[in-house]
């Protein structure tokens, strides 16, 4: 995907199945694994947005600065959407 991640980070194809303490990957590989860890954290970062309509927030499942979760305090007639963590959902749609 082009992200720069440290030395020791490997990044793989899909992960189709998990047996023991292997891995398995849609290309067929497989590799021994100690720990998967599912991360599902966003980094809310808007560089075309003007500074007064950036949202700026470190609170990932309900953005303080948004009002009902959606309408910029300052100026509600900018709407983020989606920028609230889905909560109740995510379980629902975990593969």
């Amino acid at each position: 995907m082009g992200w720069h991640f440290p030395d020791n980070f490997l990044t793989v194809p899909l992960l189709t199945h998990v047996h023991g303490d292997r891995a398995f990957f849609k290309d067929g590989e497989s590799k021994r694994v100690d720990a998967i860890i599912l991360c599902t954290g966003y980094n809310h970062h808007f560089p075309f947005m003007e500074e007064q309509l950036d949202l700026k927030t470190a609170n990932r499942l309900w953005p303080d600065m948004l009002h009902k979760g959606i309408f910029l305090g300052n100026n509600p007639k900018c709407m983020y959407i989606g920028m609230q963590d889905q909560w109740f959902t995510f379980n629902m749609f975990d593969a």
